[in-house]
């Protein structure tokens, strides 16, 4: 008696495979870009409270803040700055959104900023706002919202 496997139980296993292949894919690309979502919620709102903590201790005797852009001709970012926003007074480099990841128009509009300044010692924030991200190729459902209370308190 010759001993191995037919044709049909061939085609059969590697279809199974096939099929939890592309289900395991799926599935996996979705969560990468849910955790694109949420690192940059984590991003925003640890660098939001760096420069509220900066401003407490009077780093460089300045107040400090985060700059949001959602411009029309470059790619979302936001950068951490001292005094008022301007291109000289960006600490490190801009960060910018992935491409998985937007601002919601509601929060922050097509061609708009926001600067969120935080003075010194009571670290208060110039303005109660908050920035909602989401992920504009999935559900809109998929999305983070970091608010920004005018005591200074930020959560997310």
């Amino acid at each position: 008696m010759k001993k191995g496997f037919t044709l049909l139980e061939l085609v059969l296993v590697f279809g199974i495979m096939l099929v939890t292949s592309a289900v395991a894919f799926t599935i996996l690309s979705g969560r990468k870009t849910n955790t694109d979502l949420t690192s940059t919620a984590q991003q925003v709102a640890t660098l939001l409270r760096q420069a509220q903590s900066d401003a407490m201790a009077q780093e460089k005797n300045v107040s400090w803040g985060v700059h949001f852009a959602n411009a029309t001709n470059t790619p979302p970012f936001y950068a951490l700055f001292t005094t008022s926003y301007s291109t000289a007074t960006v600490v490190g480099s801009p960060y910018q959104l992935p491409a998985t990841v937007a601002y919601q128009t509601s929060t922050l509009g097509v061609g708009s900023t926001t600067d969120i300044i935080f003075s010194q010692i009571t670290g208060v924030s110039s303005v109660s706002t908050s920035i909602r991200l989401y992920m504009p190729k999935e559900n809109t459902a998929f999305s983070s919202t970091i608010s920004i209370a005018s005591s200074g308190s930020v959560s997310y």
